[in-house]
């Protein structure tokens, strides 16, 4: 059986006084692999209001999605140099629906036809795209990687350390044990009240992005939260007191204590997690049985839900839709980002009905953009791409970024049409990390490499994609 995982809750809650979910710790206790202090300036910062919730929603396209397919230029010179770069692959000019916004250098961009839940967000503002985002340690040139001075991330066009990179936040690091997503949660979960349950729920498993140093990851599946089997049922309580006993017991070895420990914290939260989940109505939205991305979406949105009994106000989710590596062909591909779509419009539509659209933003990421010339029949493993980001904070209709030029052999091409990031991840994620609260003196604690592209002190969100 897949034990679920929970934050312990001893180390940061027990000096806490009151067991009310409304109550807040003064200060927070952040990671000492980052040489973490004592939070005072997030308190000061960030402390909300009574009622007040926010949820980050990661949606992993896992396979490094040909997003220049997604989003592509419908002018007349634009689609003109997309076409001659990308050759068979290109999309007949029919299949991009424009967006109806022009970039600064006069070029108009369109969606991929199937997206129309996407186009309906962007036009209603309440989705914009981020351009050409990737893995950077550092501002990079075509003149720096020819000299051999750029540092570069680790394993640049590899699955494995670019998905590492996109979780954890750190391009020149490979032994990270915790993401920034989870480091983030280690800065403000002491903005939730007392619970069991984690406030990092995946759909797909434990994963970096979400794992800190004080809190953990809940895994669960779209249909079910685990529990131990027959731990409730009448003829396995003889059974379930003795095991109960031997978790109570007092160990003088520390990994059996923390064995103990973690296993009936896990016991205890799937319980509150199940009966937080059983006591909410059905939600009236409508998700699609057949697309697993809204199964995992759905399961979100329920969870959300049920907040208020899980004491939380702050939250973060994973979800991940694999098949993006079309290395041999990108037949499938129009059908899946109308799928991604799809789960997205359903999800933002079950926000609406929960009154809170301006309170929970969805994001995507993948492991890398998709080279702009063919192999014959798809496209390999490259650099930048684009993303997309959802919900009703988010500052809608916009492209952010640099929409790059889509030429072979362009000032950014490293090598078919490889594209070198015009905006790295870790300004990305830092408009998303100060909207969800954390204060611009702390934020280094969560992007470390943040600095060498921005300074958020004192010129604040690197992009400016979110509102309050």
């Amino acid at each position: 059986m897949n034990t679920p995982m929970f934050t312990d809750p001893i180390s940061r809650r027990k000096f806490l006084g009151e067991a009310s979910c409304l109550s807040v710790g003064s200060s927070a206790v952040i990671s000492t692999m980052l040489n973490l202090r004592m939070a005072g300036s997030l308190s000061a910062a960030s402390s909300p209001a009574s009622g007040d919730y926010k949820a980050l929603v990661c949606v992993f396209l896992s396979g490094g999605s040909d997003s220049f397919n997604m989003l592509a230029p419908v002018d007349t010179a634009g689609y003109g140099q997309y076409l001659a770069a990308r050759e068979g692959i290109a999309l007949p000019a029919e299949d991009l629906v424009s967006l109806n916004t022009t970039l600064p250098d006069g070029r108009e961009l369109g969606l991929q036809k199937e997206m129309a839940e996407l186009h309906g967000l962007f036009d209603d503002g309440r989705a914009a795209f981020v351009a050409n985002v990737g893995t950077l340690v550092e501002p990079t040139s075509i003149s720096g990687i020819n000299s051999g001075t750029a540092k570069l991330p680790l394993g640049l066009y590899s699955h494995s350390d670019q998905r590492l990179h996109w979780q954890s936040g750190l391009p020149d690091d490979r032994a990270s044990l915790s993401g920034w997503g989870g480091r983030m949660a280690d800065l403000i979960d002491d903005l939730n009240g007392i619970s069991n349950v984690s406030m990092n729920v995946s759909l797909s498993g434990i994963n970096l992005f979400q794992s800190g140093a004080e809190t953990s990851v809940l895994a669960r599946s779209a249909s079910a939260v685990s529990e131990l089997v027959n731990w409730n049922s009448g003829s396995f309580l003889p059974r379930r007191a003795a095991m109960e006993t031997m978790l109570d017991a007092e160990y003088n070895n520390a990994l059996e204590r923390a064995f103990a420990g973690i296993k009936k914290n896990s016991i205890s939260a799937a319980g509150e997690f199940k009966a937080a989940l059983g006591g909410q109505p059905p939600l009236a939205t409508g998700f699609d049985s057949s697309n697993d991305l809204s199964m995992q979406l759905k399961a979100v949105a329920e969870t959300i839900a049920a907040r208020g009994p899980l004491c939380k106000r702050r939250q973060t989710f994973f979800v991940e839709m694999g098949g993006w590596d079309h290395h041999s062909s990108l037949e499938s591909h129009p059908n899946m980002l109308g799928n991604l779509s799809q789960a997205v419009g359903e999800f933002q539509q079950a926000m609406v009905e929960l009154d809170l659209e301006d309170e929970v933003t969805l994001f995507s990421a993948s492991d890398f953009g998709r080279t702009l010339s063919s192999n014959g029949g798809g496209s390999d493993h490259a650099w930048g791409g684009n993303q997309f980001v959802v919900g009703g904070a988010v500052q809608g209709g916009q492209v952010f970024g640099t929409y790059p030029e889509l030429a072979l052999a362009s000032s950014l091409d490293t090598g078919r049409g490889r594209l070198i990031p015009t905006t790295a991840v870790d300004e990305y994620f830092a408009d998303l990390a100060l909207w969800m609260g954390v204060s611009p003196s702390d934020l280094s604690l969560v992007l470390p490499n943040l600095s060498r592209f921005h300074d958020v002190v004192s010129g604040g969100a690197p992009l400016g994609m979110m509102g309050s």
